[in-house]
């Protein structure tokens, strides 16, 4: 029993820790056309648990990036544990995604459909 107990332990602890030097990059692509989309804003925020005693998420990370002429983008974060990424652009549908982060390195292509 006490081996189980110290187990649970070290498996709680350990499902909290923050991803260092974290990368997105990917493509923001008309659904319909199968075009890149330029400059469209994604914004991009970084959920970490930092120094939380507790095991919640205690700071985050806001960044904006714009993609580039042929719909590319990239972002990078110090750490991070959880992503949320949003995409508002006239004449698409918005876009919304989360997600808990495992990897350091992370393609997210996003698909736009229009209004």
């Amino acid at each position: 029993m006490k081996y189980v107990i110290i187990f649970l332990f070290f498996l709680a602890f350990s499902c909290t820790k923050d991803i260092e030097n974290v990368t997105f990059e990917g493509k923001v692509i008309d659904y319909n056309k199968s075009n890149p989309i330029v400059d469209v804003k994604v914004i991009f925020t970084c959920w970490k648990y930092g120094n939380s005693p507790d095991s919640s998420y205690s700071e985050n990370e806001t960044i904006i990036v714009k993609t580039d002429k042929n719909g590319n983008y990239q972002v990078s974060f110090d750490k991070g544990a959880f992503i949320e990424v949003k995409v508002f652009r006239y004449g698409y549908l918005g876009y919304n995604y989360s997600e808990e982060i495992f990897n350091q390195n992370n393609k997210l292509n996003i698909y736009l459909k229009n209004k």
